[in-house]
C-alpha cells in the first residue's frame, strides 16, 4: 500500500535537532512555577531551584518517562460510536478553539460568542461526520465567570455526543468537572476518558502554575492530556522556524516529564501550538508556510520521541472566507497531514483563530475530505494498474463503459466534494460558496437532533453547577 508522505528531515538533521533539544532541558532548564512539580523533578533526581521554581532535567530522565507514555490512546465519547483511538493507523481531525468572536457569513460582522452560539456550534460539529473529536470553539462571554469553566464543559458534553477536549485552568474545577463527565459517562474517566485536558505551557520554557496543577490532578485521575506549547516566532520563540521548533520541544519534554511523575503511564498526546508572531502588531498568525515548516519538525520530532501527535492546521489569518482563507488553510493541512500527524487541529476559524464561522465550518469539511483523499492508503498492484482494461481499449477508446469505471467510481477512487463546485460552469454562474454553505448549515441544524443526556444525570451536573456556585459566593 502507498500513502502520500512528507519527510522534511534527514535523520542526521533530526539528531541535530533532538541535540538541542536535550541542551535547553539540561543547560537553560524550565520554570514549572509549583512547588508541587518542583517535589516531583526533586525527587526524581533532577536538579531544582526551589526559590525559583525552576529544574534542569537530566536526558535519562526524560528517557524514562517516554518510555511510560502509552502509544495506543482512546478518546472515548459520550456516544460510543464516535470514540477516537490513536494509534498507528489514526487520522482523526478534531474542530480548533478558542474563538472569542462569531462571524455573520453574509454581513461580514462580528461580535463576542455568547453560550446559545456555543451550543448550536456543538450542534453543527455533532452532526459533521468529518468532525471527529471537539474543542468548544468559541468563548460564551455572557456565562457568570464564577462558574464559566464549569458550565463551558456542560452546555459542550450536552451539545454534543463526541469526545471532548478542552483546558482546564484552576485546580478547583478539577473535582466538579470529574464528578460532572463520571455522571455523563457512567464509568470512571479511566474507563471512559470522555474527556481530555489541554495543558498550554507558556513561551518561553515555562508552566502555569493552576492550570499545570489542574492538569496533574486530571491525570491522576485517567484524563488524556494534550500538551500544546505555543512559542510564536519572532516573540516568545526564537526568529527562525527551527529555533521556535526547538522550543516547542523542549517544553512539550518538561511537560511530559512532569505528567509521567505525577501519573506514571498517563496517556499524554504532543500538540504543535507553535506559530509565527505578526512582527508589526504581534497577533499570533495560523497560516503562514512556516506554520506548515513547524509543523511538519514537530509532528516528525514527536514521533522521534515515540509520541502521539496533533497537529494545526486549516487554520487561517484571512479576515473572511476567500482565497485567502481556502489557501492558508489547504497548505497548513497538508503539512500536518502528510508529515505522519496521528490527528490535527481543523474546522471553523478565522483571524488567526479568534473568529468563528459556521460557513468556514461547512467547507472545512470539504477541505478534510480532500485531505483524508490525498493521504489515504491506496494499493499499487494489479488491482489498480487495470492493465487488462488498458489493453482491451487499446488505442483511441474510452474507458466509461468499463465496468472497472464504474466500479471504481462508486468505490470513492474520485472524491466528491460536498460544496465545491464542480460541473458546468452555467451551473453555477452567479452563485456563492458562502451562500451555499451558511444554507447547508441551515438545514443541518434545523434537521439534526443529538442524543440527550438522560434526566437524572442533567439534574446531577445541574446541582454541580448551583454547588460550586454556591461556595464559590461563601
Amino acid at each position: 500500500m502507498a500513502r502520500a508522505r512528507l519527510t522534511y528531515m534527514s535523520d542526521i538533521e533530526r539528531e541535530f535537532v533532538h541535540e538541542q533539544v536535550v541542551r535547553v532541558l539540561t543547560e537553560v532548564g524550565i520554570a514549572y512555577n509549583s512547588p508541587q512539580a518542583i517535589d516531583l523533578l526533586a525527587d526524581a533526581g533532577a536538579p531544582v531551584d526551589r526559590a525559583a521554581l525552576t529544574a534542569k532535567i537530566p536526558w535519562e530522565l526524560v528517557q524514562r518517562c517516554l518510555a511510560q507514555v502509552p502509544r495506543r490512546i482512546l478518546l472515548a465519547a459520550r456516544d460510543p460510536r464516535h470514540d477516537v483511538v490513536l494509534d498507528d493507523d489514526a487520522f482523526a481531525c478534531i474542530t480548533d478553539g478558542t474563538g472569542t468572536f462569531m462571524l455573520d457569513d453574509l454581513t461580514g460582522e462580528i461580535r463576542e460568542g455568547t453560550a446559545a452560539d456555543m451550543r448550536k456550534v456543538m450542534n453543527l460539529f455533532d452532526a459533521l461526520p468529518e468532525v471527529d473529536y471537539v474543542w468548544p470553539s468559541i468563548s460564551a462571554r455572557d456565562l457568570d465567570s464564577a462558574t464559566a469553566g464549569l458550565e463551558i464543559e456542560a452546555i459542550a458534553i450536552a451539545a454534543c455526543s463526541k469526545h471532548l477536549q478542552d483546558e482546564v485552568r484552576v485546580p478547583e474545577h478539577v473535582a466538579p468537572l470529574l464528578e460532572i463527565f463520571e455522571a455523563v459517562a457512567g464509568a470512571s474517566l479511566y474507563d471512559r476518558p470522555i474527556f481530555s485536558t489541554i495543558n498550554c505551557t507558556i513561551a518561553p520554557l515555562q508552566h502555569e502554575r493552576e492550570m499545570t496543577e489542574a492538569s496533574m490532578m486530571l491525570a491522576r485521575a485517567g484524563v488524556p492530556i494534550l500538551v500544546l506549547p505555543m512559542p510564536q516566532m519572532g516573540t516568545t520563540g526564537p526568529m527562525t522556524v527551527l529555533g521556535t521548533c526547538i522550543v516547542n520541544m523542549a517544553e512539550l519534554l518538561s511537560a511530559v516529564v512532569l505528567f509521567e511523575l505525577a501519573a506514571p503511564g498517563c496517556a499524554v498526546i504532543s500538540g504543535v501550538g507553535a506559530a509565527s508572531a505578526e512582527m508589526r502588531s504581534g497577533l499570533y498568525l495560523s497560516g503562514t508556510p512556516e506554520v506548515g515548516l513547524i509543523n511538519a519538525i514537530c509532528i516528525e520530532m514527536s514521533h522521534f520521541y515515540g509520541l502521539r501527535v496533533t497537529g494545526s492546521a486549516v487554520s487561517c489569518d484571512a479576515k473572511y472566507i476567500n482565497h485567502q482563507a481556502g489557501g492558508e488553510g489547504m497548505m497548513t493541512g497538508l503539512a500536518a497531514a502528510l508529515a505522519g500527524a496521528e490527528s490535527m487541529l481543523a474546522f471553523s476559524l478565522l483571524d488567526g483563530a479568534q473568529v468563528v464561522s459556521l460557513a468556514k465550518t461547512m467547507l472545512d469539511c470539504d477541505t478534510v475530505g480532500a485531505i483524508r483523499r490525498f493521504v489515504r492508503e491506496d494499493p499499487i498492484d494489479a488491482s489498480t494498474a487495470l492493465f487488462d482494461d488498458i489493453a482491451a481499449i487499446g488505442i483511441g477508446g474510452h474507458y466509461l463503459g468499463r465496468r472497472s469505471t464504474r466500479e471504481f467510481y462508486r468505490g470513492g477512487e474520485l472524491w466528491q466534494p460536498a460544496l465545491w463546485q464542480r460541473g458546468p460552469f452555467e451551473s453555477f454562474a452567479g452563485t456563492s460558496l458562502v451562500r451555499d454553505a451558511v444554507d447547508r448549515v441551515d438545514e443541518i441544524l434545523a434537521t439534526h437532533v443529538v442524543p440527550p443526556l438522560e434526566e437524572d444525570v442533567q439534574r446531577h451536573i445541574d446541582g454541580v453547577i448551583a454547588g460550586f456556585a454556591r461556595s464559590a459566593r461563601t
